[in-house]
């Protein structure tokens, strides 16, 4: 374990088990382990316990406390009681995500509207729109894209709305609950009166803001008192304890440590550092475990169309850690290789497929030799030159990100549109672009490629492109869409 500026570095050396990986037929879009195991894929099809059904296209899944689980569809919600179909409540624009705890659950539509659904099925709409998160703890905390933040009773009704800082906006870009104390994550999109920092958490309490810290980089998730970073980090109170490359795609706090899926790993951190990693063949977009965590799934693509879909995982937590093997590399493998036996009579030109009737021209080789030797003066010459060529070199030019403008598009029949990304248009003269990143409205890594195509549902949504210059340096351009 080593530690470098106050933050503790460990080897990912430990893993846990595998207990079971369940084959699927097309990508997954949810998960879901509690009384039952279930999952879901793109296509429609719902594994409950091992029994198929086909449904329309599933965006996501919850389980009640008492085993209901409900289905999010693009025409609805659909309630199964051990495995059977129980209701049906139709939405004409889609249901996008839920975001339950015990036995209530918040929905979000395909407009962006929240929907609280309690354990019976009554449903209560809660006026806001364009909202971006959700969270549960003492109350409902929402978020919405204009960069308000409310808290709700399960009855709906509107408890708090937080103070909007700034004259110019600000984006929330994440809020959780730590038990009754409502933490807020921000970003300003300029400099706002007082010149405060562009990164910020607040912690508020009973309505009261109890303080705010300045973080280095953007909070992409919240849960207890865990908070992970876009820039690949986890942070433990106001500590960075872990650091890695890429975003923290979700936190599950389990107290004395969470469960922290980045990648493709699933990671368990405790307030020491890392325990263990779990690599899996998809990245580790979907998580979810039962209150024991002893039965955690994990899902995910691996964003490559030619390859079969991957696996569910699935593994306990609580196992104890075992060594990572890592595999042998083709190097290892070189000592294994045969010797070949050389007879006195048999020369290296004729096992190497030379003839032996061929006559070499030395004169013409040591010509050849000659032209490539290069005197030490000629060398120091060169390097003068390219010294003084270096220091009338033109300035450095940083590459400016350009994601496109704003859209408007239709949807299809079937309410969603497929929308291309593009960010072709990024000037870079000097060719110092080392990497590509677009970034959802969630703070989720979506594609490392300059254009992309995405199926969008209607609504409105916002997406960041990112690149990284030769320098280390990151810069970013947004835009918004809007699907109708």
């Amino acid at each position: 374990m080593d530690c470098i500026n106050g933050v503790i570095l460990v080897t990912m050396s430990l893993t846990v088990p595998v207990i079971e990986k369940i084959k699927t037929t097309a990508n997954v879009s949810a998960v879901s382990s509690g009384k039952h195991v279930a999952f879901s894929q793109v296509d429609g099809l719902l594994n409950i316990d091992g029994n198929e059904i086909s449904l329309p296209p599933i965006t996501c899944i919850f389980e009640y406390s008492y085993g209901d689980l409900i289905v999010g569809t693009r025409d609805g919600i659909y309630t199964f009681r051990d495995g059977n179909e129980l209701r049906f409540e139709e939405f004409t624009q889609g249901i996008e995500s839920f975001h339950g705890k015990g036995d209530y659950c918040v929905a979000i539509d395909g407009l962006g509207k929240a929907h609280i659904i309690s354990a019976s099925g009554e449903i209560t709409q809660i006026q806001q729109s364009s909202v971006l998160f959700v969270s549960l703890g003492e109350n409902i905390a929402i978020a919405t894209e204009a960069g308000e933040v409310f808290t709700y009773n399960t009855k709906g009704d509107m408890i708090w709305k937080r103070p909007i800082r700034g004259e110019v906006g600000e984006r929330i870009t994440a809020i959780g609950w730590n038990n009754s104390q409502l933490i807020v994550a921000r970003e300003g999109h300029g400099l706002v009166p007082g010149e405060e920092e562009a990164l910020e958490v607040e912690f508020w309490r009973n309505q009261n803001l109890e303080k705010r810290i300045d973080v280095k980089s953007r909070v992409v998730s919240i849960q207890g008192d865990w908070m992970g970073l876009d820039m690949g980090g986890v942070m433990h109170g106001e500590q960075i304890i872990f650091e890695m490359q890429h975003p923290v795609n979700r936190i599950i706090d389990r107290g004395s440590y969470a469960l922290v899926a980045s990648w493709f790993h699933l990671h368990k951190i405790t307030s020491e550092g890392l325990e263990w990693s779990v690599e899996t063949q998809g990245m580790a977009e979907l998580v979810s475990s039962n209150d024991s965590s002893n039965l955690v799934m994990i899902a995910g693509s691996d964003q490559n169309d030619y390859t079969d879909s991957e696996p569910v995982v699935i593994i306990d937590a609580n196992a104890t850690p075992v060594p990572l093997i890592e595999e042998d590399s083709a190097i290892d493998d070189w000592g294994e290789a045969p010797s070949i036996e050389i007879s006195a009579e048999e020369s290296i030109e004729e096992l190497a497929g030379f003839s032996s009737n061929l006559q070499l021209d030395e004169s013409a080789i040591f010509d050849a030799l000659n032209d490539e030797i290069v005197s030490e003066e000629e060398i120091e010459e060169e390097e003068d030159l390219m010294y003084a060529l270096s220091l009338d070199a033109e300035q450095v030019i940083a590459p400016t990100p350009n994601a496109g403008g704003d859209q408007s598009v239709k949807a299809d029949e079937d309410g969603t549109a497929i929308v291309k990304l593009d960010g072709s248009e990024t000037d870079d003269p000097q060719d110092r672009i080392l990497s590509w990143s677009w970034i959802d409205g969630t703070g989720k890594e979506i594609s490392d490629s300059p254009v992309l195509q995405v199926r969008l549902a209607k609504g409105s949504h916002n997406f960041e492109l990112r690149i990284k210059d030769k320098d280390g340096r990151w810069s970013s351009d947004s835009i918004d869409v809007r699907v109708d």
